[in-house]
């Protein structure tokens, strides 16, 4: 079931990850039946299912590496899509990451979203720098840039998400994108945290692009 507009469902998964991780191993099937018990317009038997295999792979045995790779076949699935990217985004961690290698280079473009909600999390934590994230700035994929752009828009005023959105604007062939990338960078509060103008400021954006051949 897909949970992207239902926010109240999206807010659920959210704390029923955190509480069965927090809890002591033992979690089973009918333990997240009872923990998911009046969301069952949001979450099917599959949810549970995957959710009780994380408790299993990845707080009772251990075996974090087994659970990704389930994960990530779960991300081809329409059904679980966005189920597995809330899971992989709860449990992303330094240590997590490591377990990512060939995400970013993955066929199916969601997969490679979902490896990208990571690095964001981890960003954002100061764990990570824009020179992890910057590769999927190229990605072939629109859907995987647009992620991209609309998840880092909130830090447009870092100058390194600057530089990158610049440099963005100069092969971007989506107007989608492009209009996203110029919305962040001359926002209002941007413009009033600099205090310059928004024309001032994309007038300054667009002499730098000028310099780019």
């Amino acid at each position: 079931m897909e949970i992207k507009g239902d926010e109240d469902c999206q807010l659920a998964l959210y704390k029923i990850i955190s509480q069965l991780l927090s809890e002591e191993c033992g979690s089973n099937k009918s333990r997240v039946g009872e923990i998911l018990n009046g969301y069952h317009e949001c979450f099917g038997e599959d949810v549970v299912s995957l959710l009780s295999d994380m408790v299993l792979y990845v707080k009772c045995n251990g075996e974090v590496g087994k659970f990704l790779d389930l994960l990530r076949e779960k991300l081809r699935d329409k059904k679980l899509r966005d189920e597995a990217t809330l899971i992989l985004r709860e449990l992303c961690s330094r240590e997590i990451l490591d377990h990512l290698k060939g995400w970013s280079e993955d066929l199916e473009p969601s997969v490679r979203i979902a490896y990208l909600k990571c690095l964001l999390k981890l960003f954002d934590r100061g764990e990570v720098g824009i020179e992890d994230i910057a590769p999927l700035a190229e990605d072939p994929s629109p859907k995987v840039r647009l992620a991209l752009v609309s998840s880092l828009s909130i830090y447009a005023e870092r100058e390194e998400v600057k530089r990158l959105f610049i440099e963005m604007l100069r092969r971007e062939s989506r107007g989608e994108i492009r209009n996203l990338i110029l919305e962040a960078l001359s926002s209002k509060t941007q413009a009033e945290a600099s205090g310059r103008s928004d024309e001032k400021f994309l007038n300054k954006i667009i002499k730098k692009l000028r310099r780019f051949p």
